[in-house]
């Protein structure tokens, strides 16, 4: 899981230069690639900020990753079927919740990243759509190629954002959603509960 999870967060990393829709003249791959770009010089720069603060360092990789990631949209997917039965408050909660989970996760593993790369496969038909992305990835490490796909989607405020990611079938928002309804199983349905261990868990 350890491994496939460090897949999933390579995507959100290493974009390269097929995001091909443009909106008001800023493409999605712009975009991604600025972020990348924010991310590796973080890595090169403040490496061993972890060590000496984690917290600090946490927050030096959430500003650069965070403005490309919508965090509610995909913690409003998780809670699935039990998104309308919660309240407000809930549904904020849990999105915070999931955002320092998935950052936490995210700025942990990506410290060990050194030789793996990612190949943008060229698209193989024109987009349906002006507002949503799916590309097609290879990522190669130093013992095996895996196959992923990188969905963004255009927002109110025509900014591209990461929605999902799928690496060698894995599916970043299905897994996480499986998460959360083991957990609200277990706890009778009762969302607050279950957003209180979630917390716990990070």
């Amino acid at each position: 899981m350890r491994k496939t999870l460090k897949l999933l967060i390579l995507l959100t990393i290493f974009i390269s230069n097929s995001f091909l829709i443009v909106a008001d003249n800023f493409s999605a791959h712009e975009h991604a690639e600025r972020t990348h770009n924010n991310i590796i010089l973080i890595l090169q720069t403040k490496n061993d900020l972890f060590e000496e603060d984690p917290d600090l360092f946490v927050q030096e990789i959430s500003n650069a990753f965070s403005p490309i990631v919508d965090f509610k949209r995909i913690a409003r997917n998780v809670m699935g079927k039990h998104y309308k039965a919660s309240t407000i408050p809930q549904r904020e909660r849990f999105s915070e919740a999931f955002r320092t989970s998935l950052l936490n996760t995210y700025s942990k593993t990506l410290i060990e990243f050194k030789d793996e790369k990612i190949k943008v496969l060229p698209p193989k038909n024109m987009a349906k759509s002006q507002n949503k992305v799916m590309v097609n990835i290879e990522i190669i490490t130093s013992s095996k190629v895996y196959p992923g796909v990188y969905s963004m989607y255009l927002d109110n405020n025509n900014e591209w954002k990461i929605i999902n990611i799928v690496v060698n079938g894995i599916n970043l928002g299905l897994t996480f959603r499986s998460q959360f309804y083991s957990l609200m199983e277990k706890n009778n349905n009762h969302i607050s509960t279950v957003i209180d261990k979630w917390i716990a868990s990070v």
